[in-house]
Order: structure tokens, then C-alpha cells, then sequence
């Protein structure tokens, strides 16, 4: 009933477009017969505003037209993935999808090209995330692969369908309007308020269809497995977010790529240093308040009522990595990402992970150094220089150097203390970089993003006590230079990115 509601609601949608584009040409062709001078005027705002509402409402029934996400694999292409989705496509009672694309997402989806307000099926495809390919089992890949063609076979399918063809296109009509126009700020308000009620009836049919899809996946492999790939894909999206931010994006500001990402990915998710912080993602069973929009039901109600079927596990799944499906799978799984991230990404140099984690530190450290050299030079009217630093140490100008004002902190003696404090730590930071660009050292960046620097032939035992000399009240630089001149560091050395 919900959905056949929200199925007439789709059609007013029409009939309120429709409305209002009548209203407005019949205003303007009265304003001719009574007004021509006023109608002119009042037709540089109702003839953009027709035109909108028009565009709209063709944008029901337009088929998408932007470029369809990640990469198409073939039957040819990988056998032994479209046997699988078609092994669970019979055991769900559905069609198997007419496309399958690999996407960099964290994500496995399913869509229809339709006609007539989707109740002709043109087309069907089938997303799969790289991220979960690279990461889930088989059994659990399967898991997913079911739920999402679940949504076919369910008998609610195909009212279900338009409701989710209706939600997209109407948020498409919403977001579409020009508010800077006023006459159509005017009707974005009326259509928000339309869509508000239509995506609120709607939310519940979607959440009852994700409910539906899940007892089939349930069905298909079985409870347990069911409910562990929920909790995967939560924890793989966590590592997926870490892996593009504390490791890939700092080596792709440098202009470098590792050759193989998704080994990368692979390794960080077995790495035992990151291995406390999944299993805590997994056993989490709390989710936050659910928004009255979403179209998914809170995980949690989910993995509990998959878990209340009780379905057995059959035995005639694999449990091994997901990515023995593949064919050559570093190789599409990296095109997948290199397609996704930048249209550039083949123009970055291609290093092996240690290089590429040793050029990262490289720019990490340049960068957040170059605030320290700067400020010296400003202060000393010189180059930004590490030996410009070491001079506005012995000017004890610690407290200009500082990177925030220390003038709130307490008296005197804090305000000094809190500005070394600070200024030693950058300090430390533009020595080791100085000691890894002239060959002394290597950094190393495990994957739970912690950053060091390996110094197997140069002695830095003394290190930081050079540094709290000439940070401290004494201001005395002379051991640091020492160290400095022994390990052949020039004092013009200037931070700069690999």
C-alpha cells in the first residue's frame, strides 16, 4: 500500500508540474490581452520558470546520460565472477544483470534502465566495489551479491522500483531549480515541500524492501555469513577511508603512485597494527539515530533481524578471499581506482610501496616544516634555512619562532616554556628530514599510518638533547651545529618535497 501510495504521489508529481506550467502560461496570455508592456516584463520571469519545470519533469523519463561508474567486466573478461553472480541469480529466482561494472567504492548496488515510469525494464546492471573484492570472502562477496539481487526478485520489486526511480528523480528536480531566480526559488519551495512528504512515505518502503533483500541474502548463505559481511563492509569501509587518506593521498601530493595499490590495500587490511581497530568496528552494535529519509533501516536492526531468521549455512560456499574470482586482480582493480580518483593518475611515477612510503614522509615533513624556516627568515631578514632557525635560536627569538602566540599562556617563564616546547618538535622533525634527503636515513610509514625514520648507520642517540639546548633557556646551539657539521648537513639546507 505504501508503495502503490508513493507510486500516486509520483504521478501528482506530474500533475503539479503540470499545474503549475498551465497556471503560468495562462498568466502570461492574460497578461497580453490586458497588459502587453506588463506581460513583457513579467515574461523574463515566467518563461525561464516554464522552461525549469518543463526540463524537470522530462528528466523523469530522460536515461541517464552522464558515464556510467567504474569499469565493465565481461563473461570473457572474468568467468569465474558473472558464474558466481549467475550461480546466485538462479538460486534467488531473478534474471542475472546485463552488465557488471567494477567500481572504486566501498559499495555493491544494482540499477534498471527503464520505460513508462519504470514499468518496462530495459537494462540491468550490477555494481561491485574493488574495495570489497580486494577485502571479503567469498562467501561473504556472495552475501552481498544476493541482497542486491534480491531487490530484483522480491514480489514488491517492481512498484518498489518506480518508488526509487520516483525518490532519485524528484531529488534531481529539487536540486535542479535555480533559487537565485526568483519565480523559481518560489517553486523549488513548493516542490521541497512535495518531495519532503514523498521521500518520507518512501523511506519506509525502501527500508522494508532492504529488510526483504536481506532475508534473501540470509536464505542464499545462511545467517551467520549474512550477518559478518554487514559487519565486514562497515570495517572495510573504515580501512578504505584510511588507506586513500593516510597513505595514498600524501604520496599522490608528492606526484608518486605505488605499482600495485590494491596490494597495498590488501596488506593494510591483514597489517596486526591496524587489526584492533577493525575488530572493535566489528563488534560495535550501535548505530546512530536513523534519519526519517534514509532508505536503509540502522545496521543494527538489520544484522538482528537477519540473525532472528536463523538460516542454516550451506557448506557449498568458499570461504577464501573474494579476489581468487579474479582474473589478473591487481591489475583491474588498480584501472578501477586509476579511472576513479583523477583523470591524471597516469601521469604520477610509479614506485614500489617502501619508496612510495619514504617519498609521502618526504613531502609530509617538507610541508609541515616549511612553517619554521619561513618564520626564521622573516624574523632574521634571511633564507628559510635550517641555519637561519639555529640563528634565531641564539637570538633567542624562541617565542617569535613559535608556531601559535604563546602571550595566554601564564607568565613569562610558561609562555617560554610552551613556545620551546613547540619549536623543538618542528625542529626535530626538519633535522631528521635533513638527515633522510642527505642519504642518512629512510622513512618508514607502517599501515596504521605511524611515521619513523630508520637511521641505520648514523648515531642520533644525541639528538634530543642538542634539541633541548638550543631550544631551552640556555639557547645554546652549539651541539645541534656539531651534530649537524658531523653528519655533513649544510645550514642552507631549505625543506622542499621530493
Amino acid at each position: 500500500m505504501r508503495a502503490a501510495l508513493a507510486v500516486a504521489m509520483l504521478v501528482g508529481f506530474y500533475l503539479l508540474a503540470l499545474a503549475l506550467v498551465g497556471g503560468m502560461v495562462a498568466l502570461e496570455f492574460m497578461a497580453f490581452e490586458h497588459a502587453p508592456f506588463t506581460a513583457i516584463k513579467l515574461g523574463f520571469f515566467v518563461v525561464p520558470a516554464t522552461f525549469a519545470v518543463v526540463a524537470a519533469v522530462v528528466t523523469l523519463e530522460r536515461h541517464e546520460s552522464d558515464a556510467e561508474p567504474g569499469l565493465r567486466v565481461t563473461p570473457e573478461q572474468q568467468p569465474r565472477l558473472w558464474a558466481l553472480v549467475n550461480r546466485i541469480a538462479e538460486q534467488v529466482g531473478t534474471p542475472p544483470p546485463d552488465q557488471i561494472r567494477v567500481i572504486a567504492d566501498v559499495n555493491a548496488a544494482v540499477s534498471e534502465s527503464t520505460r513508462f515510469l519504470g514499468l518496462v525494464v530495459t537494462e540491468r546492471r550490477m555494481y561491485i566495489g574493488a574495495p570489497l573484492l580486494a577485502a571479503l570472502s567469498e562467501r561473504q562477496l556472495a552475501s552481498v551479491l544476493a541482497h542486491e539481487l534480491g531487490h530484483y526478485a522480491n514480489s514488491d520489486t517492481r512498484l518498489s522500483g518506480i518508488v526509487v526511480t520516483g525518490r532519485d528523480a524528484i531529488r534531481r528536480v529539487v536540486v535542479g531549480m535555480n533559487r537565485e531566480h526568483r519565480l523559481q526559488a518560489l517553486l523549488h519551495k513548493v516542490f521541497v515541500g512535495y518531495a519532503k512528504v514523498y521521500m518520507r512515505l518512501s523511506s519506509a518502503t525502501c527500508r522494508r524492501q532492504e529488510l526483504a533483500a536481506d532475508a534473501v541474502s540470509a536464505k542464499i548463505v545462511g545467517s551467520a555469513s549474512a550477518a559478518s559481511a554487514l559487519r565486514e563492509v562497515g570495517a572495510i569501509g573504515f580501512s578504505w577511508h584510511m588507506f586513500l587518506n593516510g597513505h595514498l593521498a600524501t604520496g599522490w601530493a608528492a606526484g608518486y603512485l605505488p605499482t600495485s595499490i590494491y596490494a597495498g590495500f590488501t596488506a593494510m587490511a591483514a597489517a596486526p597494527e591496524v587489526q584492533p581497530v577493525l575488530d572493535d568496528i566489528r563488534s560495535q552494535d550501535t548505530d546512530e539515530d536513523a534519519d526519517p529519509y534514509d532508505s536503509h533501516p540502522p545496521t543494527k536492526a538489520r544484522i538482528a533481524a537477519i540473525e532472528a531468521l536463523g538460516a542454516p549455512s550451506p557448506r557449498d560456499w568458499a570461504d577464501r578471499q573474494a579476489l581468487a574470482l579474479l582474473d589478473g586482480p591487481e591489475r583491474l582493480l588498480d584501472r578501477v581506482l586509476m579511472t576513479a580518483i583523477d583523470e591524471d593518475a597516469d601521469q604520477k611515477k610509479r614506485v614500489d610501496w617502501d619508496t612510495f612510503h619514504h617519498v609521502s614522509a618526504q613531502n609530509l615533513f617538507a610541508k609541515a616544516t616549511n612553517r619554521l624556516t619561513t618564520t626564521a627568515a622573516k624574523i632574521m631578514g634571511g633564507d628559510p634555512t635550517l641555519g637561519t632557525v639555529l640563528n634565531a635560536l641564539d637570538a633567542d627569538r624562541v617565542i617569535d619562532l613559535a608556531p601559535e602566540d604563546p602571550s595566554r599562556v601564564g607568565g613569562p617563564h610558561a609562555r617560554r616554556a610552551h613556545a620551546a616546547k613547540a619549536v623543538a618538535t618542528e625542529l626535530q622533525q626538519l633535522v631528521e628530514l635533513a638527515l633522510s634527503t642527505t642519504g642518512h636515513g629512510r622513512w618508514s610509514i607502517n599501515w596504521a599510518a605511524e611515521v619513523r625514520l630508520l637511521l641505520p648507520t648514523f648515531d642520533v642517540t644525541d639528538l634530543p638533547h642538542a634539541i633541548t639546548t638550543a631550544t631551552g633557556d640556555t639557547h645554546d646551539t652549539t651541539a645541534l651545529r656539531a651534530l649537524l657539521d658531523k653528519a655533513g648537513i649544510p645550514t642552507t639546507f631549505t625543506p622542499t618535497p621530493p
